[in-house]
C-alpha cells in the first residue's frame, strides 16, 4: 500500500491506495511515495474541452494535423510530422504536456488561401478569382478560406497581394478553435470544416507557375523570402512557407535540404529585425563621404554632387560599368533638369575629382563616349612610400612628361 505523506483526505481508511494517490497528487501536487519510491505529481489538464473535441473530430473526419506550440504558438511540437498520419494520441500528448492549444491542419490534398487582411474586399476578390469557399477560419490578423487541392498554384505575394496559398503535405495552417499564446484565436467566421464539402481550388492555367530548375532554386527562394518575410510572424513560420514552395515549384525538390531553407528564412528574418528589406526602387545606394567632401569645394559642386547621385543610383551597382553621357536623353527622361552646359561642366568637375573617368572615346556614327565611376583616394600618388611600377604604360608616359600623366 502506497504511503501518502499528505494530511486531509488523502488518510481517509474508507479510500482505495489508488484514489489516495490521485487526491494527493492532483490536490496537493506534492510528492508521493508509492511502493517505496518518490513518483512526480500530475500535471493538471490544461487542455480545454473544445479545442480536445474539435481536434478529434477533425482526426475522425479524416484531417490530417499536428500539435503545435512555441513561443508564437506555431512551431511544430513534433520533429517528424510530414511522413505518415500521426494519430490523435500522439497530437494530444505534447499538447498537454506542454500546455499548449494550438493545433495545425496539414495540407495534403487541401489548399488555404491565407489572407493576411480581413479585408471584405480582398476575400470577395479571392473568392470571385479561386471559387467560393464554403469554409472561413477568422485569424488573429486576416482570414483562411479552405478548397481541396488542385495542382500548382500561382503566385500571389509576386501579384503584389497580401496572399499566400499554402498547400502540399509539407505545409500547415493554425487549425480552427486554436488559441496561441499571445491570444490571437482562430474563429470560424462561416461553415465548419470536416462537415461543409469544399470544392476544388479554381486555378487558371495561364497562372500556374513555371517549375524553379535545379541550379536557380537557392536564388529564386531567397526572392520569395524577400517578399514573405514581412508577413509572417517568425522565421519558422518563413522556412515553412519555403518548403512548400521547394516541394510543389521545385525540380527535384529531395535534394535541396531543409537545411538551406533555415538559413535562407533566418537571413531573410535577420534583414527584416536590421530594417534591411529593399525592393525595387525601395532600396539604398551607397556615396562616399569623401566624394561629397572633394566637390562642396567647387564652384558647381552641387551640380556635381546631383549627377554624382544620379549616376551611383543608374550604375554604381556594376562595378566597372561602362555607360554613356547622354545629356538630352537624361533631360527628356526627367532625371536631371540642368541645362546641358551646367550638366558638361559637372562632368569636369567629377573627372577632376577623381570621381568618373573617360574609358572609350567617340567613333563618329558608330560609338558615343563612355565613362566609368571611380572612386577617389586622396594623396595616394604623393605618399612617400607610392612608386609608379617600371615597364608599364603609365610609368612610361610619366617620365615621358616629367612625372605628369
Amino acid at each position: 500500500m502506497a504511503e501518502v505523506l499528505h494530511d486531509g483526505p488523502a488518510h481517509c481508511p474508507h479510500m482505495s491506495p489508488a484514489w489516495r494517490f490521485a487526491i494527493c497528487c492532483k490536490i496537493h501536487c506534492r510528492p508521493c511515495l508509492w511502493g517505496g519510491q518518490r513518483m512526480t505529481a500530475f500535471r493538471v489538464d490544461t487542455l480545454p474541452d473544445a479545442i480536445r473535441n474539435e481536434v478529434a473530430r477533425l482526426k475522425r473526419a479524416g484531417f490530417p494535423l499536428l500539435p503545435l506550440g512555441g513561443a508564437d504558438g506555431k512551431s511544430p511540437l513534433m520533429r517528424v510530422w510530414a511522413g505518415p498520419d500521426v494519430t490523435l494520441a500522439r497530437i494530444l500528448a505534447p499538447m498537454h504536456r506542454t500546455g499548449s492549444q494550438v493545433y495545425g491542419v496539414r495540407l495534403d490534398g487541401l489548399a488555404v488561401i491565407d489572407c493576411d487582411s480581413d479585408d471584405s474586399a480582398l476575400v470577395a476578390q479571392m473568392e470571385a478569382r479561386f471559387g467560393t469557399s464554403p469554409v472561413h477560419i477568422k485569424t488573429p490578423r486576416g482570414r483562411h478560406l479552405y478548397y481541396r487541392a488542385a495542382g500548382a498554384v500561382p503566385n500571389l505575394r509576386g501579384e503584389g497581394l497580401p496572399v499566400d496559398i499554402k498547400t502540399g503535405a509539407r505545409s500547415y495552417v493554425v487549425g480552427p478553435l486554436s488559441l496561441r499564446p499571445d491570444g490571437g484565436f482562430y474563429d470560424p467566421a462561416k461553415g465548419l470544416l470536416g462537415k461543409d464539402a469544399l470544392p476544388l481550388l479554381r486555378c487558371a492555367a495561364s497562372l500556374m507557375p513555371a517549375p524553379i530548375l535545379t541550379g536557380h532554386r537557392h536564388v529564386e527562394l531567397v526572392k520569395e523570402a524577400m517578399r514573405m518575410v514581412e508577413l509572417v510572424d517568425s522565421a519558422a513560420e518563413l522556412q515553412a512557407n519555403l518548403a512548400g514552395i521547394r516541394d510543389d515549384w521545385c525540380v527535384d525538390p529531395g535534394t535541396m535540404p531543409d537545411d538551406e531553407l533555415r538559413d535562407i528564412a533566418d537571413w531573410a528574418w535577420k534583414c527584416r529585425l536590421e530594417n534591411r528589406i529593399y525592393r525595387g526602387r525601395d532600396s539604398a545606394f551607397p556615396v562616399r563621404r569623401l566624394a561629397l567632401d572633394a566637390l562642396r569645394g567647387a564652384a558647381n559642386g552641387a551640380d556635381a554632387i546631383a549627377l554624382l547621385v544620379l549616376l551611383e543610383d543608374q550604375h554604381g551597382h556594376s562595378p566597372g560599368k561602362r555607360f554613356p553621357l547622354d545629356f538630352d536623353a537624361m533631360r527628356a527622361a526627367g532625371l536631371l533638369n540642368l541645362s546641358k552646359p551646367r550638366l558638361r561642366a559637372a562632368r569636369r568637375t567629377l573627372e577632376g575629382a577623381g570621381l568618373l573617368r573617360l574609358v572609350g572615346r567617340h567613333r563618329a556614327g558608330s560609338r558615343p563616349q563612355t565613362f566609368a565611376l571611380t572612386r577617389s583616394h586622396s594623396g595616394i600618388g604623393v605618399g612617400g612610400n607610392v612608386q609608379s611600377l617600371s615597364g608599364t604604360r603609365r610609368s612610361t608616359e610619366a617620365s615621358k612628361s616629367g612625372g605628369r600623366v
